[in-house]
C-alpha cells in the first residue's frame, strides 16, 4: 500500500531532471525567434526558418540522449522506494497474521514485477521527450510563420510581431502529444507518467503477495478531496475473487482501468485485510466526513474536492505566467535594442501579474485551510535567475 500523501512529492526528483530539457526547448525557441525576427527578404527568411527548425529538433534530440541514462536511474530509484514503502505496510499485516512474506529482492516473481514497471515507465518517459522534440519544432515553425505574415502584411512592425510570437511560444510551453492527438504540458505528462507507473507497479506487487499469502480480501485507502467517482469505494473492503459477502474488487473499484483505482492521477491504494484480525482503518463516520467535507470561500460553502480543483487551476495559471517570464528573459538577450526593451517591458508586466496570482492563491488557501503545494507552482524552465529578476521587476513596478 502507498499512503495518499506519498504521491505529493514522490516525482519531484524526476521533474527536476526534465526541467533541464524544458529549459533547453524554451530557450531555443525564443532565441531563434528573436534571431530571425529581423529578416526582411521572404525567401531568405523562410530558408533560415526551416534550417533553424531542423537545428532545433537536433538540439532537443541531443538533450534527450544526454539525459536518458539519468532518467532511467531516477525511475529505478523512485520505483524501488515505492515498492519498499508499499510492502512495508503490507508486510506488517501479513506478519500480524503469522505469515512470513519473502522480501522483494529475494522473491524472483516480485522482483520481475518491479523491473517490468521500471522499464515500462522509463520507456514511456523517453517517448514523451521525443514527441516533445516534434511538437517544439512545430511550435517554432508556427510562431515564426505567424510573425512573418504579420510583418509582410503590414499589420505589425517586426518588434510587435516577435513579441507576440515569443508570448505565444512561452504560454504554450513545452508540449507532448499522445497518439490520440491529445496534448499536455511536459511537467503534467511527466508527473502523471511517473506517479501512475509507480502506483500501478506497487499495486501489482501487493496483488502478487496477496496471492502468495492466500489473502482474498483487500481494503482501499481513503483521503479527503477524492474525486466523486472514487468516493463510492474508498476506505472499503473488497474480495479479489468476488466470492463471499464482500463486493468484487476489480468491478467495483475500476482497478485496471485509467479512471479507476490506481489509474490516472489516482492517489488511492489498497492493502491486505483479514476478517477477524484486521480492523477497518476508516470507520463509517470518518468516511462520511471525508466525502462530505466542505470549505468556505467568501460567504459560500463548496466541497473539499471542488476547492482542490480550484487550487489546481490557480497553480496552472501561475505556472503559465512563469513560462512567459522564462521566455521574455531569454528574449531580453536580443542584440536589437528595440526588441530587447520590448521583451523587458513584457517581463516586467508579467512579473506584476505573477505576484497578483500568487497573492490570490495565498488568500484562497487562507480561507479554505488547504495546504500550499509549492511543487505544483513550479514551472519547468523558470529557474532561480528568472525568479530573482521577477521579484525586482515587481518591486520596481509597485514602488
Amino acid at each position: 500500500m502507498l499512503p495518499p500523501d506519498y504521491f505529493d512529492t514522490a516525482a519531484e526528483d524526476i521533474l527536476e531532471l526534465y526541467s533541464q530539457l524544458d529549459r533547453t526547448v524554451l530557450r531555443d525557441i525564443v532565441r531563434r525567434l528573436v534571431k530571425t525576427g529581423g529578416m526582411t527578404d521572404s525567401a531568405v527568411w523562410q530558408a533560415q526558418r526551416l534550417q533553424d527548425s531542423g537545428m532545433l529538433l537536433e538540439d532537443i534530440i541531443r538533450e534527450v540522449a544526454k539525459m536518458s541514462s539519468s532518467s532511467d536511474a531516477q525511475v529505478k530509484t523512485l520505483f524501488e522506494d515505492a515498492g519498499i514503502e508499499a510492502m512495508k505496510y503490507d508486510f506488517a499485516i501479513y506478519e500480524a497474521a503469522g505469515l512470513s512474506p519473502i522480501p522483494i529482492k529475494q522473491a524472483p516473481a516480485a522482483a520481475a514485477v518491479l523491473q517490468a514497471g521500471m522499464q515500462k515507465t522509463a520507456g514511456h518517459l523517453r517517448n514523451l521527450t521525443m514527441t516533445t522534440a516534434t511538437t517544439a519544432q512545430q511550435a517554432f515553425i508556427q510562431a515564426s510563420t505567424l510573425s512573418e505574415m504579420q510583418v509582410e502584411s503590414g499589420t505589425f512592425d517586426y518588434v510587435t510581431a516577435i513579441r507576440t510570437a515569443v508570448r505565444n511560444a512561452a504560454q504554450a510551453g513545452t508540449m507532448v502529444q499522445y497518439p490520440t492527438g491529445w496534448k499536455d504540458q511536459l511537467d503534467v505528462a511527466v508527473r502523471r507518467a511517473t506517479l501512475t507507473g509507480a502506483s500501478q507497479t506497487a499495486a501489482q506487487l501487493s496483488l502478487r503477495y496477496a496471492g502468495d499469502m492466500n489473502c482474498d480480501l483487500v481494503e482501499t485507502t481513503a483521503h479527503p478531496g477524492a474525486r466523486p467517482e472514487h468516493q463510492v469505494w474508498q476506505g472499503k473492503v473488497f474480495s479479489r475473487s468476488g466470492s463471499g459477502k464482500y463486493p468484487d474488487f476489480e468491478s467495483n473499484t475500476g482497478y485496471g482501468t485509467g479512471d479507476g483505482l490506481c489509474g490516472w492521477n489516482c492517489r488511492h491504494s489498497f492493502y491486505p485485510y483479514y476478517e477477524g484480525l484486521s480492523a477497518s482503518a476508516y470507520p463509517h463516520d470518518q468516511l462520511k466526513e471525508y466525502n462530505s467535507r466542505t470549505v468556505t470561500v467568501g460567504d459560500k460553502k463548496i466541497s473539499y474536492y471542488d476547492a482542490t480543483q480550484m487550487q489546481r487551476g490557480m497553480e496552472r495559471t501561475i505556472r503559465a505566467t512563469k513560462r512567459e517570464l522564462a521566455g521574455y528573459s531569454e528574449g531580453m538577450n536580443s542584440e536589437d535594442e528595440k526588441l530587447r526593451n520590448a521583451m523587458k517591458a513584457d517581463f516586467n508586466q508579467a512579473s506584476v501579474k505573477l505576484k497578483q496570482q500568487e497573492k490570490q492563491l495565498r488568500d484562497f488557501l487562507k480561507q479554505t485551510g488547504l495546504d500550499r503545494q509549492r511543487e505544483r507552482e513550479q514551472s519547468l524552465g523558470f529557474g532561480r535567475s528568472q525568479a530573482q529578476k521577477a521579484v525586482w521587476a515587481n518591486k520596481n513596478a509597485t514602488a
